[in-house]
């Protein structure tokens, strides 16, 4: 499996059309991307299926990869592998095939106030359903601007 592509699909904030398309651009999987809150990553994934017809679950996230064992107290290690801040998941149905197919699908990964403003995070899809044919990783190539949105309850009393 390989990512294939990325889009950005921009938030449209003056536009109040539910559901909201917003603006779409590609990216060449790989190069340097810049996010803000209420934008989406939309990762592109290519890969070979042989077998039955069934469904399937794309999964993408973004995070930061850690290469080495680390120590986080108090006495804990942490294995190699992939802290996931955002995600996203959908469904896809495969084809039944005798031969090698190639099948295209895309994940939405919404960029929420979860994630910190910061610089080199990494991605990863996966097919939940197959771990063994990889997870494609790129490293170090999103960054997230502006600040977090902040919510806040007002509330007002009106008297005769």
């Amino acid at each position: 499996m390989n990512i294939t592509g990325i889009e950005i699909v921009k938030s449209n904030p003056g536009v109040a059309v539910v559901p909201n398309p917003g603006v779409a651009m590609g990216v060449v999987a790989g190069e340097k991307i810049e996010l803000t809150y209420d934008d989406t990553l939309r990762v592109n994934a290519g890969f070979d299926y042989r077998g039955l017809a069934r469904t399937v679950t794309l999964y993408g996230a973004i995070g930061n990869w850690r290469q080495f064992p680390e120590y986080k107290p108090p006495g804990v290690w942490l294995p190699p592998g992939f802290d996931e801040i955002l995600h996203g998941e959908v469904s896809i149905d495969l084809p039944e095939s005798i031969e090698f197919t190639p099948c295209k699908a895309s994940v939405d990964i919404p960029i929420t106030s979860e994630i910190s403003p910061g610089t080199d995070y990494d991605l990863y899809v996966k097919i939940k359903e197959y771990p063994g044919v990889g997870m494609p990783r790129v490293e170090n190539v999103i960054t997230i601007t502006g600040m977090k949105p902040t919510f806040e309850l007002l509330e007002e009393t009106i008297y005769p």
